[in-house]
């Protein structure tokens, strides 16, 4: 049990003083592995006896158990970060690989045929998936309109027709204004694009195109949460790449033609 949970559980039986210990620990956790117990009463300004009683009434046998419990957390934390970096290489190199193997001419083929293209992004992340998206296209003639919030998602709804493409980033894909834009946009033909986590959400059963990603959620410490966004850009500037080939095949294509005729 980490120390934290030891000392919720028993923070009723904590005097003021016991209070002023751990709160000195807590935020100084890797000084304190190394401090003597003498030292760590003075910083506290309370007595050496006070510190023995703190880890005791936690449920531990005294300052040495308190000591070899914050080592134990250091040294397991510093093996998550470690753990972390091999992680995230390995998710984004396996991610390149296969994305780089896939057929998306008919993504590219919805993309090419398109009167217009619009994104939109649920949340702040995804908002930036979709202004590096424009930028790419950007750079291949095409301009892609960012679709800032709900309300204009909405409003804009009565513009779109069957010619029209949207590409929706989500990493849930699942809400209440997801499930009623893409029930309008259904019904207005559009084509959906949707970059989404793995997982059966109704964004990507209502879209006509799924790009799919592997968001790992790692625990670090003290209830703090990691999810990398790094793959929706990858996968992103991979489909550009391969748009950017499938444009230049149509246009050999028309050239070919034209000297046939």
């Amino acid at each position: 049990m980490k120390l934290d949970d030891m000392v919720n559980k028993n923070y009723n039986v904590l005097n003021e003083n016991d209070k002023l210990v751990w709160r000195y620990i807590y935020q100084h956790k890797v000084q304190c592995m190394e401090m003597s117990i003498e030292y760590l009463a003075k910083q506290c300004s309370v007595s050496r006896s006070t510190v023995m009683r703190f880890a005791q009434k936690i449920g531990l046998s005294g300052f040495s158990e308190l000591k070899t419990h914050l080592r134990w957390e250091i040294q397991h934390v510093q093996g998550r970060y470690e753990k972390l970096v091999e992680l995230i290489c390995e998710k984004n190199v396996q991610a390149i690989r296969h994305f780089q193997t896939l057929n998306y001419d008919n993504i590219c083929r919805m993309m090419y045929q398109a009167k217009r293209i619009f994104t939109y992004g649920t949340g702040l992340a995804q908002h930036s998936v979709c202004n590096e998206f424009k930028r790419m296209m950007l750079s291949a003639g095409i301009i892609v309109e960012i679709i800032p919030g709900e309300g204009e998602f909405h409003r804009s709804l009565s513009l779109m027709d069957e010619k029209d493409l949207v590409l929706i980033v989500s990493k849930s894909g699942e809400s209440e204004f997801i499930r009623n834009i893409t029930f309008n946009l259904n019904n207005r033909g559009v084509t959906i694009i949707s970059l989404t986590n793995y997982g059966n959400n109704t964004l990507a059963r209502r879209s006509d195109y799924n790009l799919f990603v592997d968001v790992e959620k790692v625990d670090l410490v003290d209830n703090v949460n990691f999810e990398s966004m790094t793959l929706f850009f990858l996968i992103l500037e991979i489909l550009f790449a391969k748009f950017i080939e499938y444009q230049a095949s149509q246009s050999e294509e028309s050239c070919d033609d034209s000297q046939k005729m």
